[in-house]
C-alpha cells in the first residue's frame, strides 16, 4: 500500500485529526472494550453457575412432596412458587446456552482473528 503524504497547514490537519477521532474507536480502545466485555462474560458465567448450584440445593433439601395444605392461600403460595422455579431454572438453561455461543464466538475470533 503505498502512502501519499500531502503538505497541508497546521489548522486543517488538527481539525481533520480531531474529527476523525471524535469519530472512530481506536484499536487499544477497543481491545479494551473486548476484554472488558469477556471479564463480564466470565463474571456472569460464574453468577449462573452459582445460581444453578443453589437451585439444585433448594431441590435436593425440597425432594419430599409437598402435602396439599389446608389453607388455599398456601397451596397456591406453594404452586406459584413452584411455577416460578421452573421459570427461573428455564430461564437460566436458555442463558447458559447464550453464554456457550458466546464463548464459541470468542474461540472462533481468538483462533483467527475475525469471525468466520
Amino acid at each position: 500500500m503505498m502512502r501519499l503524504r500531502v503538505l497541508t497547514p497546521s489548522r486543517l490537519r488538527r481539525a481533520l485529526l480531531s474529527r476523525l477521532d471524535s469519530r472512530y474507536v481506536t484499536k487499544p480502545d477497543h481491545r479494551q472494550d473486548l476484554k472488558d466485555a469477556l471479564w463480564e462474560v466470565q463474571m456472569l458465567r460464574r453468577e449462573v453457575v452459582a445460581l444453578r448450584d443453589e437451585i439444585d440445593r433448594l431441590r435436593r433439601g425440597s425432594a419430599a412432596p409437598v402435602k396439599a395444605a389446608a389453607d388455599p392461600k398456601a397451596a397456591e403460595a406453594h404452586r406459584l412458587a413452584t411455577e416460578t422455579a421452573e421459570a427461573v431454572d428455564t430461564l437460566l438453561q436458555n442463558e447458559m446456552r447464550i453464554w456457550q455461543a458466546i464463548d464459541g464466538l470468542s474461540a472462533r475470533v481468538g483462533d483467527s482473528g475475525r469471525v468466520g
